[in-house]
């Protein structure tokens, strides 16, 4: 065995049954995601909040994931760099989660019954606070999936876990109106409040196996006779120094540009989607079942990108997954309620979800080899900043994305209480819903054929980080500085050569 592949043994693999552990407080925390996708719709409908308002929510918070998210990444490295995990930000999250959910979507003191309007306060609060515990949580866990997987085909396996789960709690959602003691299939304020109750119970013994089964970073000691006592190797980077360093990381900029695009499409497709089906296809009591349907036979084509990332890459496969989403869009703005049943709707979502779920396969897959490729350039693990940038951007480009949308449905007078429509109105709809997210989804594919991080040249970067690794064991049998693996000296800057090898 050589010394890299010691390295590479002594950072060690994680198995499929680690692998699964990791995804399932995914079922819990994506089960209180789904309701947000309506959230603009439950809100305007039964809450008494204009649509106008909800985009200036949206805006407001965005502006708020602009300090905490990075905020989070930075102390999430920097405990990791100490302590060699990241759990207990991951606790932390998923249960302030669980407790900002029930006041976001069971409103305190709100009784239909007694005309009873939301307050904008109120709202703005709990979706803050919402978003914060989100936060917590995601951005560490993304960051212990990138640990967890060493080689490319490694981490596709890891995200594709971790999409499953993600799809499955959504598919746990949006299956509950569905359920026989309901009194009607459409999502109602009694919908969101059962979904808190079963996520909520569902959280704690998920967590648990989590935490217990899924290891730890792997740490190896370094020898250095001039440390002094033993400390934990912790980075001493400035946040500016941090930031200047993911501005010059090229490979990062373009899956950026790629994941901007894709999320503001993203965005005010959902943003209007169930808006468009209920008010103007008065297709409301039947979206449950194709929702359920679509996002079945999406987690199916989950399978499918597994295999083409496998064999043609992941660029290639993201690429192939933004073709069903333009024609789905594209679909959904010819839907009209004169030639429009189910089974119109289901085949149109089908093929953006299915696209939707090559995405969420292989953007984080992508941004864990670019984690790796940034330890190998600049020395130090920053698995969680990266990802914080990636939470921040998926909460910012699609709630920008659902402002747009929803503000062009505002200004044409599109009103979703009413179910008489007039052309200007529709026509708008159509414009925020699918003909200015097509446009976004087809610029994504320009920056998404020209990321350079392919499979081959991770597996360069991935053995380099591992002769660096066995550099640090051949000195660490004596009592040492523990050293994290991936926190490296700072090699001669080759990243240009190495990205046009």
């Amino acid at each position: 065995m050589d010394s890299s592949s010691a390295a590479a043994k002594a950072q060690g693999s994680f198995t499929l049954f680690q692998g699964v552990a990791y995804g399932l407080p995914l079922l819990s925390i994506t089960f209180l995601m789904g309701p947000v996708t309506l959230l603009q719709g439950i809100y305007a409908k039964h809450f008494g909040l204009a649509l106008t308002t909800i985009a200036m929510v949206l805006l407001i918070a965005r502006l708020f994931d602009a300090i905490t998210d990075p905020l989070i990444g930075y102390y999430s490295d920097r405990y990791q760099a100490r302590c060699g995990h990241r759990k207990p930000f991951v606790i932390a999250g998923a249960l302030l989660f669980i407790v900002s959910s029930w006041f976001l979507y069971v409103p305190f003191g709100f009784d239909p019954a007694k005309g009873h309007v939301v307050s904008v306060g109120y709202f703005l609060v709990w979706f803050l606070i919402f978003y914060l515990a989100f936060t917590l949580f995601e951005i560490p866990h993304m960051a212990w999936g990138s640990e967890m997987a060493r080689d490319s085909k490694e981490k596709n396996t890891v995200y594709g876990i971790r999409s499953f789960c993600f799809f499955l709690g959504s598919l746990l959602f949006f299956a509950m109106p569905l359920l026989p003691w309901f009194e009607t299939s459409e999502f109602t304020p009694q919908t969101l409040k059962w979904s808190v109750l079963v996520a909520g119970s569902l959280m704690l013994p998920l967590l648990y196996v989590c935490i217990k089964v899924v290891p730890n970073r792997q740490t190896l000691s370094l020898m250095d006779p001039h440390a002094g006592p033993p400390q934990k190797a912790v980075p001493q980077e400035t946040p500016r120094a941090v930031i200047r360093t993911l501005f010059t990381n090229k490979p990062l900029l373009v899956l950026t540009a790629a994941h901007i695009c894709t999320g503001v499409g993203s965005g005010m497709y959902a943003a209007l989607m169930f808006i468009f089906v209920d008010a103007y296809l008065g297709l409301g009591p039947q979206f449950a079942l194709v929702f359920v349907i679509s996002y079945s036979l999406s987690m199916v084509t989950l399978r499918l990108w597994f295999v083409l990332a496998s064999r043609w890459g992941k660029q290639v496969t993201w690429i192939a997954g933004m073709i069903p989403v333009v024609i789905g869009t594209i679909g959904t703005g010819l839907l009209s309620p004169e030639s429009t049943g189910w089974f119109e709707l289901l085949v149109c979502m089908t093929l953006v979800s299915s696209g939707y779920a090559a995405f969420g396969m292989m953007m984080p897959s992508l941004l864990s080899d670019i984690v790796d490729y940034g330890t190998w350039k600049f020395g130090t693990d920053r698995a969680a900043t990266y990802f914080s940038l990636y939470t921040f951007i998926n909460k910012t480009v699609g709630a920008l994305g659902g402002a747009l949308a929803l503000a062009i449905a505002g200004w044409v007078g599109f009103d979703p209480t009413v179910t008489d429509h007039s052309d200007e109105t529709i026509a708008g709809l159509r414009l925020g819903m699918s003909w200015i997210p097509m446009l976004f989804v087809l610029l994504s594919i320009a920056f998404i054929a020209r990321i350079p991080i392919t499979g081959h040249r991770h597996a360069i970067i991935r053995r380099s980080l591992d002769r660096r690794a066995a550099s640090a064991m051949k000195i660490s049998s004596q009592p040492s500085t523990t050293f994290v693996v991936g926190d490296l000296p700072n090699k001669p800057d080759c990243s240009k050569s190495l990205l046009q090898t």
